[in-house]
């Protein structure tokens, strides 16, 4: 996946966490997609929610927007996706994408 269709899929998406990821890939951050391995989404689901709310218990305050993300990635249930990162400077997204890479499913 090239640094032009990742912008495009996460554009597409829509969310603010999304539009934000977009931003830094156009300022020329740094982003790796792990194609050809995917996950069942609701695998993920389960492993984020737990940290989100373990993270919410110790009153951590996150980086990420789980109040977007989770829900987006709780609804696209058993369907695989591939997993993304989008390095962004003091921070950095993790992104969902569908297993052909040609949609945004969630960022966290």
């Amino acid at each position: 996946m090239d640094r032009d269709d990742l912008i495009a899929a996460l554009e597409e998406h829509g969310t603010d966490t999304a539009g934000h990821a977009a931003l830094a890939l156009r300022a020329g951050t740094s982003f790796q997609v792990w194609a050809g391995s995917t996950v069942p989404a609701d695998r993920l689901f389960a492993i984020w929610a737990w940290r989100a709310e373990c993270l919410a218990e110790d009153g951590v305050a996150t980086r990420w927007d789980f109040d977007q993300g989770l829900p987006d990635l709780r609804l696209a249930g058993d369907t695989p996706v591939t997993l993304g990162r989008v390095g962004m400077p003091g921070d950095s997204r993790l992104v969902f994408l569908n297993a052909d890479l040609s949609s945004c499913v969630a960022v966290l």
